[in-house]
C-alpha cells in the first residue's frame, strides 16, 4: 500500500492530506507517532567530517550504473 500510495496520479498520492494519510496505513500501526523524534535510532554511524565516506562501500572500477 506505500509503494503504490507513493507511485500513483499525483491526485491519488499518499501525502496530498499530509502526515495523516501515512499515518492511516497498517504498515505503521501501532507506531507512536508523537514518540518518534524522542526515540533512539537502531544505528548512528560515525563520521570523522562532512567529507567522511568510511560508511559506504567503494566499487572497484570508481563508477557505478
Amino acid at each position: 500500500a506505500l509503494v503504490r500510495g507513493l507511485l500513483c496520479a499525483p491526485g491519488a498520492r499518499l501525502g496530498r492530506g499530509g502526515a495523516r494519510d501515512f499515518r492511516a496505513l497498517p504498515l505503521f500501526a501501532g507506531l507512536r507517532w508523537g514518540e518518534l523524534r524522542r526515540c533512539r535510532a537502531p544505528f548512528a554511524p560515525s563520521a570523522a567530517g562532512s567529507a567522511d565516506t568510511s560508511n559506504f562501500d567503494v566499487l572497484d572500477d570508481g563508477l557505478s550504473r
